[in-house]
């Protein structure tokens, strides 16, 4: 019997993300029971009853008939019916028994049948002599991605097939049919199309006569080792192509260098050496590296062994035809799950080319066009290198005298030509080993290693102009050539080249001062030319790690000294130099800009201060700060106080600012202007160093300032100068009527103290009073004051210390 059932590929919306697992596994375990139900009651209808039940059954039937036909027909004796019944039980408790045991034994084989198929991973089918599906697993329908067993119930399994798959599957069918067990593998789609590769297992059911009636087919899915199996053959076909045509030697290599395990096809191109040959002999290629070359590759080959990390290094070979190349290798260790090298894999390639153009590019880069001498670039590298190993050398900075003159006379032709003769002129004139370089225009330089004896040096600077001031061009029609040398030496005049060239160009402009046509060394001058430069270099990380500091000074009420007020001073507290003055780093502010973001910053931790000191009880306290020239010329100076004041919670009247008389005559006009914007917030105005400026009385009457600061310089003078005096006086006098207030700076002795207290001098600030310090020390300062000169300065600065 055959169940025929028609295959519908086409018709699935089956939802396998639904449902219950548990009941999923149920429906899987019920399908395969009828599975093998199915089958065993196919095939079991045709097995015989055996003889002993089939006489049990007689028997039994005919003592339970007699039994009954006795008890029908006439009544029967006790021992007659006793006989007859039990015969009867007898014969009912053995078919009994016999049916039962026959009933749990196709249950057992039932269930482990079922456990079997859950276990199977494999798509299996039950075929008919005609090779049509009669039932398929519930896991084999989920691979071939069916919806049911039913959906491929009647399919005709070789239709499956198609060109060299389907002449397979036919030679196994047939060798199944014959009863030879017989497996292939093929691909074939699943219901929804997708191609799958099976490995397909035909066996054959037999009769109890031997005859086959059914066929058993397992197929196991083998889809992703084919496709691995595919992936694997195109990538080795790649790498084969690669090996084969890629100039580049990939390797294989035991964990500490001993053997090869792989050799690509790389190595003869690269070395000179065919891949077998390495593979016998792992030391050939080491056999070509040159000497100088050998003993860093090894160390490097160890390093990579014993430390179990990548490494790379570049040697050169000369190969067994002569031919001298560069060769760049890199290798990578591999590990196993221990964490220990097993191999060391990498890569060599041939880099000559690349060095060619390197070189090329060096001498091109290192070069100077014109005279074909060193440029800036490699003097500076050869001094590093100097430097970086402490050799002592001198350094000559060469300038030629009156070139621009000597240029536009001769034109550039001529000049160019004569700079190239001058260039082999130093050449011819000084050591072989001395590094000469040309660093643009008519500036050359000349480094002499380990000289740094000044005897020695002066004798070759000398000689040098003697050679400069003969003839240099071969057809003696030059013109008459002298030049300007500064020396410095290493270490003496600088630890790098910044510093050396820097010392070298002071000294030759010094000796163009002297007259030219001679040459100087080093000296104090350029050591604080250098300083200088060197503080430039640091300011733009001064500020962002916080080196600069504030100092404050006290100005105070003459009579009783009491602190009216307090000037913020900038100090630098340089890294390895110290605390550095104003005097020191204000003009290169100045000079490089930089002035203006300090200044914003002095004005806002000046601010802070005060209101620490406000909020601790001294709120008639004021600020002084400088603005220098830059910042007056800055359209930001307004916005800066603005914001500081407004940060810091302060009336504005408790600022004043402090200009000199040079800032203001910079550009009257924008001075004023900023001025003026200045005075609309309720900001104090001074004009500082009053008296030594250009036309101090025309700023009293155009700027309008609120206090003058009379200059330390007519300060020093009382005691000595009653002309002084008699200024100072005038000064006060002056500004009082027209509404000023003044402070006189530089009170150094209790005699000008005195003097000024009697002129009616506002305020006075100076030595002899406070000194600049930090804040916290300004407040021990004033309680000195205080104990100093008695209860009559008690109003003097709130005892109280800021946090």
């Amino acid at each position: 019997m055959r169940f025929k059932a028609p295959w519908r590929p086409k018709h699935s919306n089956f939802d396998r993300s639904g449902g219950d697992a548990h009941a999923s596994a149920t429906r899987s375990s019920a399908r395969n029971q009828q599975f093998l139900s199915y089958f065993l009651g196919q095939y079991g209808q045709r097995s015989t009853i055996p003889l002993a039940s089939f006489l049990i059954a007689v028997a039994a039937g005919v003592g339970i008939g007699t039994l009954v036909h006795r008890a029908a027909s006439e009544a029967a004796t006790t021992l007659r019916l006793a006989l007859a019944l039990a015969a009867g039980v007898a014969g009912l408790v053995a078919i009994g028994r016999k049916l039962a045991s026959d009933h749990a034994r196709q249950r057992a084989a039932i269930a482990l049948a079922s456990g079997l198929l859950n276990a199977n991973r494999d798509c299996l089918k039950v075929l008919d002599t005609d090779a049509k599906m009669l039932r398929v697993s519930e896991h084999g329908a989920a691979l071939m991605e069916a919806d049911s067993p039913e959906q491929l119930a009647g399919a005709d399994w070789l239709n499956f097939w198609s060109g060299d798959e389907r002449t397979a599957a036919e030679d196994a069918w047939r060798a199944a049919l014959a009863g030879t067990s017989t497996s292939f593998t093929g691909s074939c789609p699943t219901t929804k199309g997708r191609t799958k590769w099976w490995n397909s297992t035909l066996s054959a059911v037999t009769d109890e006569n031997g005859a086959v009636v059914a066929l058993l087919c397992a197929s196991e899915d083998v889809t992703q080792q084919c496709e691995l199996l595919k992936a694997l053959r195109e990538r080795d076909q790649l790498m084969h192509e690669m090996e084969s045509h890629v100039r580049l030697v990939f390797y294989s290599y035991s964990a500490h260098f001993e053997h090869f395990h792989h050799v690509s096809a790389g190595a003869e191109p690269v070395f000179g050496i065919k891949a077998h040959e390495l593979i016998t002999r792992p030391s050939a290629w080491l056999d070509l590296v040159l000497p100088e070359d050998l003993e860093p590759l090894l160390a490097e080959m160890h390093r990579i062994a014993s430390a179990g990390v990548e490494g790379r290094s570049e040697y050169r070979i000369r190969r067994p035809d002569g031919c001298l190349r560069w060769i760049r290798s890199t290798a990578y260790p591999v590990r196993d799950e221990s964490g220990n090298v097993v191999r060391i894999i990498g890569v060599s390639e041939d880099i000559t080319s690349e060095q060619e153009r390197l070189a090329a590019l060096d001498r091109l880069a290192h070069t100077d066009g014109l005279t074909g001498l060193a440029n800036r670039s490699a003097l500076v590298r050869r001094m590093k290198t100097l430097c970086t190993q402490n050799v002592p050398f001198g350094l000559m900075f060469i300038d030629l005298d009156r070139f621009k003159v000597l240029n536009d006379t001769l034109g550039h032709t001529a000049a160019d030509r004569l700079l190239q003769d001058i260039a082999n002129t130093i050449q011819q004139a000084l050591p072989s080993d001395a590094c000469i370089a040309r660093l643009g225009g008519d500036e050359f330089a000349v480094i002499i290693s380990g000289e740094t004896d000044k005897v020695a040096l002066a004798t070759l600077a000398q000689s040098l102009l003697n050679v400069f001031s003969c003839d240099v061009r071969k057809d003696n029609a030059a013109p008459f050539v002298t030049a300007s040398i500064g020396i410095s030496l290493f270490p003496e005049h600088g630890r790098d080249h910044e510093a050396l060239l820097t010392s070298a160009d002071i000294a030759m402009y010094a000796a163009k001062k002297g007259g030219r046509n001679g040459f100087r060394f080093a000296d104090k001058a350029s050591s604080d030319v250098l300083g200088d430069f060197e503080l430039e270099r640091s300011l733009p990380m001064a500020l962002a790690s916080e080196q600069f500091v504030l100092h404050f000074q006290g100005i105070h009420e003459p009579a009783s000294l009491a602190v009216k007020g307090v000037e913020a001073l900038v100090r630098w507290n340089h890294p390895t130099r110290g605390m550095v003055g104003p005097g020191s780093f204000i003009p290169i502010l100045e000079e490089s800009g930089f002035i203006v973001e300090v200044g914003a910053w002095v004005m806002d931790a000046a601010l802070a201060q005060l209101a620490i000191w406000r909020a601790a009880g001294r709120r008639g306290l004021c600020m002084s700060v400088n603005v220098s020239a830059r910042q007056l010329r800055d359209d930001t100076i307004v916005a800066v106080v603005d914001h500081a004041l407004r940060k810091h919670a302060l009336p504005p009247r408790c600022l004043e600012i402090e200009l000199t008389e040079s800032a203001l005559m910079e550009n009257p006009s924008l001075a004023q202007q900023t001025l003026m914007a200045l005075k609309r917030l309720g900001v104090r105005i001074a004009i500082d160093d009053f008296g030594t400026g250009y036309s101090s009385l025309r700023y009293l009457a155009d700027f309008s300032p609120d206090t003058v600061k009379i200059d330390r310089s007519f300060t020093a003078g009382l005691g000595r100068d009653a002309a002084t005096a008699s200024i100072i006086r005038g000064i006060i006098q002056m500004s009082h009527e027209l509404g000023m207030q003044v402070t006189a700076e530089g009170v150094e002795t209790e005699e000008q103290l005195r003097t000024l207290r009697d002129a009616s001098c506002d305020h006075v600030q100076g030595y002899f009073l406070t000194k600049p310090m930090d804040a916290e020390h300004l407040v021990d300062a004033c309680r000195s004051l205080v104990m100093r000169y008695g209860p009559s300065s008690l109003s003097l600065l709130a005892t109280q210390r800021s946090d």
